[in-house]
């Protein structure tokens, strides 16, 4: 029998005192009628395909009446806690995002994005296997690490559809590969958002999450290449670049997420991992293989237009109706010709072809057209080019290495307490009163890459640049986000309110009682969050709190199950249904999400279980493993 804590009777007196069963004085009954809400937006989202913004509207006013009618919450510090929540969604959690993007829309209007992309084009063998590697995993960690939401799919996906990669095969690896970054995307906003919403210190999750994950990143890239080309041909032919890639990765990974914090490992990671693999495959290059001979496009389908006219083969986008440049790598069959460095690579122009289906028929899935297309050169970059390139990754790393350890973000920091909700609610579970307060830090990080920004358009203006091309990434970034905005808010929203309510500890409350076996559920039910609601950072406000009730009540580390949750969740990206949804229409797959979870979902599988395991093996065998933080301090 479960022994339900009650509030003192002198907490009455000042208090909205949060009941543990309050459906007719059954925890197991509270718990039914509690997950109403989380079980209607999972539906919606998951089983209704209802778009993100509305499923999550949808459970937030469900969330209202059960809260108030059911949990006898007052409407006026409900109402409190969730425009608590929309506040925290928009600052600091969108403020990141926007600039984030911002930066990135200014470097594809800019025609910078196309000259790193030729860069990295031309600084490798034309071998798909090699291509898989540089841009599955490590150049789409680097998009994952700055902007996240979707964005490194839908561009990695066409960048390999553009090499010749089978459309199928493309988005299903690019998946794949974006697993261990998701953590830490969109610089850190998985991790801050647990942090907030738990009031564990981000650096500990930080640490926790990259004492997981970082065993995955070392063995994903021989892993994916073991799938995609089969064990000789993956393996046996390609395992030094997978071994250099994974080492360069992971280590990385480790290394910042632990010493600085979940800012930067993606981005790092992947900025390593790519650059190490290009001076690798300067000097090993694998066994030639026709088959997994490269066909270079010039401009995949980004969306944009006005690429660098500096650029030779860069081609203009108009948009929606944007004419693609097909490739097709001209080599010589003779292998020292076909690994010149100073080989121009030849590319192929082609109209709409974005607007064909590749699953029309095998030939088109191949990449193979019927019109004969028009070679144009694509030639490396040179040395000031390449500086150009790099140029908006570099600043932004300096920038946040400088904000972080120069303690920028606190300077004018404002800790600013929720009217009609800070020490006015009951937190009956830990017996004490609920802080509600918003940690407003005017430089944030979100500010910090604003600076960056503002450097990066520096460097555009300097470039020969227009200046139209900075309301053109402001206007695509607005457009972007606009409905990720509404989402973010109203899954805030209604994490607030089910933690403010007292939802949140009563369902925790009844989940404890799997005792011993729940660090492996934990795992699972950071996996359902995201495969559902397609987002690292949505689990986390849905269920991050709920793990730190069980994990404290059960006595396991809070730091440990929270950690979990989160490398839980970025397991089932791979499969949710807005990640299929967004990746399929940039290749012309739309409609066909089934045919890529097909490919995906026993993956996923296995790593969810792999992080179960290790969560539990962390927990029992080697608890010294867990970053030292107040495991015995409650929720404020």
């Amino acid at each position: 029998m479960i022994e339900i804590p009650v509030a003192p009777p002198e907490a009455y007196e000042n208090y909205f005192v949060q009941e543990l069963a309050p459906i007719g004085g059954s925890l197991v009954g509270s718990f039914f009628v509690g997950v109403i809400p989380l079980i209607l937006l999972l539906l919606l989202l998951g089983v209704f395909r209802m778009p993100a913004h509305f499923a999550a509207l949808s459970g937030l006013i469900v969330c209202i009446f059960i809260a108030i009618f059911a949990w006898h919450m007052p409407a006026q510090q409900a109402f409190s806690a969730i425009a608590n929540g929309i506040v925290f969604a928009n600052w600091p959690i969108m403020w990141i995002v926007f600039n984030a993007m911002n930066i990135y829309n200014l470097s594809v209007r800019s025609g910078i994005f196309d000259v790193y992309r030729r860069w990295m084009l031309t600084n490798a063998p034309p071998d798909r296997r090699v291509y898989l590697i540089l841009i599955a995993f490590s150049f789409c960690a680097i998009l994952e690490g700055v902007a996240g939401f979707g964005t490194p799919g839908a561009i990695c996906s066409a960048l390999l559809v553009s090499l010749g990669f089978k459309p199928l095969d493309a988005l299903s690896f690019v998946l794949l590969f974006d697993t261990t970054p998701v953590a830490f995307g969109a610089l850190g906003i998985p991790v801050t958002t647990l942090s907030r919403l738990t009031n564990i210190e981000a650096s500990a999750l930080a640490a926790m999450v990259g004492r997981q994950l970082p065993l995955f990143s070392l063995f994903i890239p021989a892993y994916g290449l073991f799938f995609y080309a089969g064990f000789r041909a993956g393996i046996i032919e390609c395992w030094p670049l997978a071994v250099v890639s994974g080492i360069s990765f992971a280590t990385t990974q480790c290394i910042f997420s632990n010493l600085v914090g979940p800012e930067l490992p993606d981005l790092l990671s992947g900025l390593v991992s790519l650059i190490t693999a290009v001076i690798f495959v300067q000097f090993w290059k694998p066994k030639y293989r026709e088959e997994f001979e490269a066909h270079l496009i010039a401009n995949p389908a980004t969306g944009t237009n006005d690429q660098d006219n500096k650029s030779q083969g860069a081609v203009n986008d108009n948009d929606s109706n944007s004419q693609l440049s097909t490739a097709s790598a001209s080599q010589e069959k003779n292998s020292a010709n076909r690994q010149s460095k100073t080989e121009a690579t030849c590319v192929e122009d082609i109209d709409h072809a974005s607007q064909r289906d590749p699953n029309v028929d095998p030939d088109e899935e191949t990449g193979e057209l019927s019109k004969p297309p028009v070679a144009i050169a694509l030639t490396k970059p040179t040395v000031y080019e390449t500086i150009l390139a790099w140029s908006p990754w570099v600043i932004i790393v300096v920038m946040v290495i400088i904000w972080t350890f120069a303690g920028v973000s606190k300077h004018g920091e404002q800790m600013v307490q929720f009217p009609h909700l800070h020490d006015h609610v009951w937190l009956t579970l830990y017996d004490k009163p609920y802080d509600a307060i918003w940690d407003f830090q005017p430089l944030a990080t979100g500010t910090c890459i604003l600076v960056a920004w503002v450097l990066f358009g520096i460097v555009v203006l300097i470039n020969g640049g227009k200046p139209i091309v900075f309301w053109q990434a402001f206007v695509d970034t607005c457009k972007q986000l606009v409905y990720a905005d509404i989402t973010v808010s109203a899954i805030m929203s209604f994490a607030y309110l089910y933690n403010y309510s007292g939802i949140v500890y009563t369902v925790g409350l009844t989940l404890s009682q799997v005792n011993r076996a729940f660090p492996f559920l934990s795992a699972w039910i950071g996996w359902i969050g995201c495969f559902l609601t397609g987002s690292d950072t949505s689990a986390n406000s849905l269920f991050g709190n709920l793990q730190v009730v069980a994990a404290r009540e059960i006595g396991l580390s809070s730091v440990l199950m929270a950690a979990t949750n989160t490398s839980g969740a970025v397991t089932s990206k791979m499969i949710s249904p807005q990640t299929l949804t967004t990746g399929v229409s940039t290749i012309g797959m739309r409609g066909k999400e089934g045919y890529i979870l097909r490919r995906t979902v026993l993956h996923s599988i296995l790593f969810v279980c792999l992080v179960g395991a290790i969560s539990c093996f962390q927990q029992y065998v080697i608890p010294g493993i867990i970053p030292t933080w107040g495991d015995n301090e409650v929720v404020k």
